[in-house]
């Protein structure tokens, strides 16, 4: 028997009621009906690195050690993307492994590279960037049974995102999905997989460009409920969980923190005479993407061209991402990385009578400026400016000096360039915490319970009757589970806590993020 978990990347309860509710979606309406259902609380920032390990570990970001996509080096004043390698922590089906319950991860975000470390009884599909042309699993052996079972399969959408149409989004996301839940079958038919775990990643993608059409949505989600209600027949799904590592939420306003810290002087740049100088000649990233797109490369531009060359080419907004700006760190105070964390420079106190005071201090000054931020409507733009400390646990490496929890709707990318409110994107929606949570099937109750992300990692453990890692930050939920597991003891286990790994691919990351409209 296989206990089934499908993620479904920013799936949002404002659109999938409705509908379920309407009928257009009958499988989620009858675990709806016959299971548990509530809102899943994501981490800060709800962002899907690292949102995905986090539910996968049950831990803060500061017990992982990743807290955004980039990661910032405070001794050699750099930026550099996060993969798989940097999380310090076991996964709960690695957990679940050493007690004979053998596992299977399709497509989630946060697995590449799949080789980042061994892990027996655990099969790995890896999630974007992996490339179906390199090292895609883990054990390798499992890569041409995959595309032995589902020969089409591929990780990256094979088109120009923001150049195709609403139609070409939407089939080539049914093709997607369709291909996600093949690999799942695949593991727990062929490979005897007890648990398995896949994520959708393309819902996040569509929802982004396509907040405003709820037909074309509608469509796609269609899609995954005829999927949903296979899995739901099946003779060997013990239990269906549904879950998202956020939500979404239609952008009101756009805020530029980088642009509003180098506006104050606080975070500065050297010349960058290579991206003028193209812009001047009219190469831009848009128009370089419909070249490409109109010969019918996307594939081997995908493949060939490197993230140091793209980053090159300018938006012909004029923004540029904060990774490929010419930062000049001798006179940076601070840093806004992703859509909530904010980096103190250390070094540019060096000279002060106290460098560790000083820099206190300029943290604290920048947390009440930001506090006291709104937008040109006169909304704040910050719900909440946190200290690390009080929304992460453990030691917290690596970790930022603020992390900033934008008002909903407020959109905070961390590109350069442009005016500080105001900016468009071709993002018409944006992350908000609120999630999805659902699960029907053997001993899971029926009703609503609200969870956090860190909830579902133990209280999966728990109900598979294994025992939990002691250094877990999430709660085992009896209230969304019946039978036995309501009344066993949780079982405490040792420490799931690991050292980073060596292994990187930090540049496709990079590559992923641009081809995601995660950078300029």
């Amino acid at each position: 028997m296989t206990v089934y978990v499908v993620g479904l990347d920013g799936a949002d309860w404002s659109l999938l009621r409705p509908w379920a509710n309407a009928g257009d979606l009958p499988a989620f309406a009858r675990i709806l009906d016959e299971g548990v259902d509530g809102d899943l609380q994501s981490t800060l920032p709800p962002v899907t690195f690292p949102a995905w390990k986090c539910y996968s570990t049950g831990k803060t970001p500061g017990k992982l050690g990743v807290y955004e996509w980039y990661a910032y080096d405070r001794d050699e004043g750099s930026l550099s993307a996060n993969d798989a390698s940097d999380f310090t922590s076991r996964e709960y089906w690695e957990v679940l492994a050493d007690h004979g319950i053998d596992a299977g991860v399709v497509n989630m975000p946060t697995t590449h590279p799949a080789n980042a470390r061994e892990m027996d009884g655990v099969d790995v599909v890896a999630g974007s960037p992996a490339n179906e042309r390199k090292t895609l699993t883990n054990p390798e052996s499992l890569k041409p049974e995959l595309l032995d079972a589902v020969p089409d399969y591929r990780v990256k959408p094979d088109l120009v995102l923001n150049e195709a149409t609403p139609e070409e989004l939407v089939a080539e996301g049914k093709t997607l999905f369709d291909q996600r839940f093949d690999a799942a079958e695949f593991l727990a038919d062929e490979r005897d997989r007890d648990l398995v775990h896949t994520t959708l990643f393309f819902t996040d993608t569509l929802q982004h460009r396509l907040w405003d059409r709820p037909e074309h949505l509608k469509e796609a989600y269609q899609r995954i409920d005829e999927r949903l209600g296979e899995l739901l027949e099946r003779d060997d799904a013990d239990a269906v969980f549904l879950m998202s590592d956020h939500g979404f939420t239609a952008i009101d306003e756009i805020f530029l923190p980088n642009q509003w810290l180098a506006e104050r002087g606080d975070l500065a740049f050297a010349d960058d005479g290579t991206r003028t100088l193209l812009s001047t000649m009219g190469f831009t990233e848009e128009r370089l993407k419909r070249v490409v797109d109109r010969l019918g490369l996307v594939s081997l531009a995908q493949r060939l061209v490197p993230k140091s060359v793209q980053g090159l080419f300018p938006s012909e907004s004029g923004r540029v991402a904060i990774q490929d700006a010419a930062i000049d760190w001798t006179a940076t105070k601070a840093i806004s990385l992703g859509r909530g964390p904010v980096y103190v420079n250390h070094a540019a106190f060096a000279d002060a009578d106290d460098p560790a005071a000083a820099a206190e201090r300029y943290r604290e000054a920048l947390a009440d400026d930001i506090r006291d931020l709104e937008t040109p409507e006169g909304i704040p733009v910050a719900s909440a400016v946190h200290d690390p400390a009080d929304v992460y646990t453990g030691a917290r490496e690596r970790g930022p000096d603020l992390v900033v929890e934008y008002t909903v709707g407020v959109d905070a990318p961390e590109s350069i360039g442009g005016a500080v409110f105001g900016e468009q994107t071709e993002w018409l929606a944006t992350h908000r915490r609120s999630g999805i949570f659902a699960g029907v099937g053997d001993d899971v109750a029926a009703g609503t319970a609200d969870l956090d992300l860190y909830d579902l990692a133990p209280t999966i453990l728990h109900y598979l009757d294994v025992p939990v890692p002691e250094d877990v930050d999430g709660d085992v939920r009896r209230d969304v589970l019946a039978g036995d597991a309501t009344d066993r003891d949780v079982e405490t286990g040792p420490p799931s806590a690991i050292g980073a790994s060596d292994r990187g691919a930090g540049e496709e990351v990079e590559e992923t993020l641009r081809e995601l409209g995660y950078l300029e």
